[in-house]
């Protein structure tokens, strides 16, 4: 995730990118503003559960059964406002979710009305323009957040592919009981697959070619300094994102 925090800073000089990622066994990720029980250090470390702290806000994910997306871009590529970026994102989730068999769909609302005090699963309802699917309703498959800053936007959210872990989802201080993932709803599409549905989709919308990149040297520094920064301390907020030179408009992954 700190490699998302550098190309949030790319996007400050006019860097559209995309990227996808899975994880190495399950990680739980706080919001930028969520507090954390000390307790819940205890927990994770004795499932083998790892702790991070996203750059973007919402509730906590536990990751590692997903997908991961993240998007960054300056504001200027995008639709107005935190609900247009959301409404552009989802739009390209559900078509690609759709084209792999899944009948998904964008839930009601506004991003915007989302108050304190919401639960701190993030899974635990679905927020605005997230994405829900299955027969049931408000079965949320796809959990997204933002960052905006300095004229650019993150969004990065988790696509499940399987159901967690349970002792990695009680350990983490989770229920999703209103969770569902691809495996559940029969979907055997690969995440290749996925991610390239989404890729073609997001990149249409926006208007720009795709063309499959690399992180920058100054990215990957900035990354590696937030991993130790993290292991010194694994919920410190980010840094302040300072700009840095523009590679040329891309979208990659």
């Amino acid at each position: 995730m700190g490699l998302d925090e550098g190309l949030l800073r790319s996007s400050c000089a006019g860097v559209v990118t995309l990227r996808l990622y899975t994880w190495d066994g399950p990680w739980l990720s706080l919001g930028y503003g969520q507090r954390a029980d000390p307790l819940l250090f205890e927990r994770c470390r004795a499932a083998g559960v790892g702790l991070v702290r996203r750059a973007t806000g919402g509730a906590a994910v536990l990751h590692g059964s997903d997908l991961t997306y993240a998007v960054a871009a300056p504001t200027g590529e995008l639709p107005p406002g935190l609900a247009g970026t959301y409404r552009l994102v989802s739009a390209a989730l559900v078509e690609a979710l759709r084209a792999v068999g899944v009948d998904a769909w964008r839930s009601a609302g506004s991003p915007a009305a989302r108050a304190p005090g919401r639960p701190f699963d993030c899974f635990l309802e679905p927020g605005a323009d997230e994405i829900c699917a299955g027969p049931l309703p408000d079965r949320k498959l796809v959990g997204s957040a933002q960052r905006r800053l300095g004229g650019a936007v993150l969004q990065h959210g988790s696509i499940r592919l399987a159901a967690d872990r349970p002792s990695a989802v009680r350990a983490a201080g989770l229920s999703h009981r209103t969770a569902t993932s691809l495996t559940e709803l029969g979907c055997s599409a690969e995440k290749e697959e996925i991610g390239n549905r989404l890729a073609r989709a997001l990149a249409e919308r926006l208007g720009l070619p795709l063309e499959p990149d690399e992180a920058s040297p100054a990215e990957r520094e900035y990354a590696l300094a937030r991993m130790r920064s993290h292991s010194s301390d694994p919920l410190a907020p980010p840094a302040p994102l300072a700009e840095l030179p523009s590679r040329g408009l891309s979208a990659g992954r």
